[in-house]
């Protein structure tokens, strides 16, 4: 799995604190904001859930490598623009042709893998069109995918995908993903994480991040796992980082 981003908005972060400050003023707009208002500003409009000035930042990323039971996983978050290789027209022949082994079935899928690619490629010599020979390819075939989504949509992904409790694959894919944007900026998604820590900060004055969590307030979480074990379910999640490297591809 490759994940990169391709393009984003470069003042993201400037545009949702004014977008913020515009909302609670009378003036309009103003681009004298020092950074430390712009932070305040993010920072507050986080707090309080004011996810609708997180809407006018963007972000484009090139996904290659996943399989299509996660791009199917993935295009259900429908707040986002989404392109696709299509196996009607880029046949997954030869080196192109990289199912995604699941971590639990590696050993014991591979053969049938390459049965289903014998099969595929028989239909295609037999002139079936490639159309109609792709409907005998496996969940797992590999799959390039273009994906744009803002600021809000990103974080309320992040928050149902990061979680230990989504698939391994989309879980690694959202850590990829949330890894990238917070290079860019730190400040729009340094509250990110499961929904777990979301919830968290709804209801406390001092905010954790992924990299300081403190004791958690809730009694739970959203999943049902009690407070001091959120935590290390946190930690667990984000392990898929590690394990997927080794996963063949």
């Amino acid at each position: 799995m490759k994940v990169k981003l391709v393009s984003y908005t470069k003042d993201g972060e400037k545009l949702i604190a004014i977008a913020a400050k515009i909302s609670h003023s009378r003036r309009g707009w103003r681009e004298d904001m020092s950074p430390q208002e712009v932070e305040t500003w993010i920072t507050e409009s986080f707090k309080h859930g004011y996810f609708s000035v997180f809407e006018h930042s963007s972000y484009t990323f090139s996904i290659e490598g996943i399989s299509r039971v996660c791009s199917h996983q993935l295009v259900r978050h429908r707040i986002a623009s989404y392109t696709q290789t299509s196996h009607r027209f880029a046949r997954p022949v030869d080196e192109h042709y990289k199912p995604v082994v699941p971590p639990s079935a590696t050993g014991k899928i591979e053969q049938h893998y390459g049965e289903v690619y014998e099969m595929y490629y028989d239909l295609l010599k037999k002139g079936v069109p490639e159309e109609d020979a792709r409907y005998i390819l496996p969940n797992g075939v590999n799959t390039n995918i273009v994906v744009t989504m803002n600021a809000r949509e990103l974080i309320n992904f992040f928050g149902l995908r990061t979680c230990s409790r989504a698939q391994w694959e989309i879980r690694a894919l959202a850590w990829m993903m949330l890894e990238e944007v917070r290079k860019v900026h730190p400040i729009i998604f340094r509250y990110a994480g499961p929904n777990c820590v979301l919830h968290e900060n709804f209801i406390r004055n001092n905010l954790i991040t992924l990299e300081n969590l403190d004791q958690f307030v809730s009694e739970r979480c959203i999943e049902g796992v009690p407070r001091q074990n959120i935590s290390k379910c946190i930690a667990n999640g984000r392990q898929i980082l590690n394990t997927f490297n080794t996963v063949p591809q």
